[in-house]
């Protein structure tokens, strides 16, 4: 427990520190997996701690499992209940949960802060490629500048302004559709999500009628749909094991008799 306090705290003096701003940036803006991969010196102690915090939350975590099925085993040895049932599952549950986690920041890809305008393309990772048809702004393009907490409902209207995109893969067409902010594109296991509208990066941007940009992330998930399912089922199983147990002893008693029979 002492090297993970003391290695918590030295995440916490980077996390601090202006030196590492730019690492941990580039940490959440993008996979893990390429993260770790890419040939950035500057980055070198920051991958270091972060492989170590990987590396102690997975002994960690082999303990707690390895720890909690021999108890489960010992419960369920003793006599079996509709309670323990529903604890093996929620235990279960959360290792996949885990699992899956872990599996989305190293497969797919991700790619934040793409800045596009209207009739511009940008390639993504495996072949993919994102097209901006068109871009309706709803709005004065003046308020772009300003922080979004002075922006009123008066200024912008994110129900109704729009991009239009195409997303295809290796010049072939597989989706388009309007894109809304809090509504991404979605294409099985590739998600769009339109972060914002911002001002033009052109020579010309302070045109008057010149239609504003779009700040994009693109992700490509292979596991979602899967953590989606597994991670809404094991907040139910717990909340299932929890009415079964409420002020009732059988898992307490049940551990003790676990416990007696070594």
């Amino acid at each position: 427990m002492t090297a993970i306090l003391l290695w918590l705290m030295w995440g916490l003096v980077m996390a601090g520190s202006v030196n590492f701003k730019a690492g941990f940036s580039a940490m959440n803006s993008t996979l893990v997996r390429d993260w770790l991969m890419a040939p950035d010196a500057d980055f070198h102690l920051l991958k270091i701690w972060f492989a170590g915090i990987c590396l102690l939350m997975t002994i960690l975590g082999m303990n707690l499992i390895f720890c909690s099925w021999e108890k489960i085993y010992k419960i369920i040895r003793v006599k079996f209940s509709r309670p323990k049932f529903y604890m093996l599952i929620v235990h279960t549950l959360f290792g996949l949960v885990a699992i899956f986690h872990f599996s989305g920041l190293m497969l797919g890809f991700e790619q934040n802060n793409i800045m596009l305008g209207q009739g511009l393309s940008y390639d993504l990772q495996n072949g993919y490629k994102l097209k901006i048809l068109k871009i309706d702004f709803a709005g004065k393009i003046g308020i772009l500048d300003k922080n979004y907490r002075e922006i009123s409902e008066e200024d912008f209207d994110y129900k109704t302004s729009y991009a239009e995109v195409e997303l295809s893969c290796n010049g072939v067409e597989l989706k388009k559709d309007k894109l809304y902010i809090l509504n991404p594109l979605k294409y099985n296991d590739v998600r769009v999500t339109l972060y914002s509208f911002i001002t033009p990066r052109e020579s010309d941007q302070n045109t008057p009628d010149m239609t504003p940009w779009i700040k994009l992330t693109v992700t490509k998930n292979p596991v979602l749909t899967a953590f989606l399912f597994i991670y809404p089922l094991m907040i139910v199983g717990i909340f299932i094991h929890l009415v079964l147990t409420w002020n009732s002893p059988v898992i307490n008693r049940a551990i003790k008799e676990a416990s007696n029979s070594n």
